[in-house]
């Protein structure tokens, strides 16, 4: 027995796991290290249907290009949500980000671990910057959190990105988010872009913050920058 999943073991005894969606008890010594039932994790549908080509949300009566994406000009090559923001989807990221269950990290690591090598593989993984002093005053950074199992499990991780003080974008208007990302993404100082990039963060809205991400990115020498996140709200 590994040291991991004897100390496992022993959690599962002083304190047993629960789903965090359905309740449901996990069985002692569970294989996989996170609060997600078997059923329950079966039971995430993938986004599918006809999606932007830039963005990635729904497509309603368009082809290809959404009239959002037609009508601005993007630095952002793609944007490919693995969820909507709905149901079991928005309950896992609550339960990450609000309630802070921090053991889910290794479930959406594993999620965005099969689409990367799915789809982009050799790009270098960028998380999207949090907010200044946020690790300070909260503890932790959710998206660097994934990341840094991702880093772990020999994926190619880069950071040349930082946030500078600005306005939270959830408390802005639709409007307002894409000025207030462009003021608050860039470079660090003596940084340089992978040439091919694969941004990840948790939920997309208007794709403010990804666009700005990409456009410092593309300042800094990236050649083709995509996003991978967990939901589309």
């Amino acid at each position: 027995m590994t040291v991991e999943s004897f100390l496992r073991s022993c959690l599962d005894i002083a304190l047993p796991r629960a789903c965090v969606l359905c309740g449901a008890p996990l069985m002692p010594g569970a294989r996989k290290p996170w609060p997600v039932c078997e059923g329950c994790s079966s039971g995430l549908r993938p986004l599918g249907g006809e999606r932007c080509e830039r963005c990635g949300l729904p497509l309603i009566s368009e082809r290809e290009l959404c009239m959002r994406c037609r009508e601005a000009s993007r630095s952002i090559d793609s944007i490919h949500p693995l969820f909507s923001y709905a149901g079991p989807a928005r309950d896992l990221v609550r339960a990450y980000k609000i309630r802070k269950r921090r053991s889910l990290a290794p479930f959406f690591a594993q999620l965005f671990a099969e689409a990367y090598d799915r789809n982009w593989p050799g790009r270098t993984i960028v998380p999207v910057p949090p907010r200044p002093g946020k690790e300070r005053i909260q503890g932790w950074d959710q998206v660097e959190e994934i990341v840094r199992i991702l880093e772990e499990g020999g994926y190619a991780v880069a950071r040349p990105l930082e946030r500078g003080r600005s306005g939270e974008q959830k408390s802005l208007g639709r409007g307002e988010r894409g000025a207030n990302a462009r003021r608050a993404y860039a470079m660090k100082s003596g940084a340089s872009a992978p040439l091919h990039a694969l941004l990840v963060d948790d939920v997309v809205t208007t794709c403010a913050t990804l666009d700005a991400c990409a456009t410092a990115l593309k300042l800094g020498g990236a050649v083709s920058v995509a996003a991978l996140v967990f939901a589309a709200d």
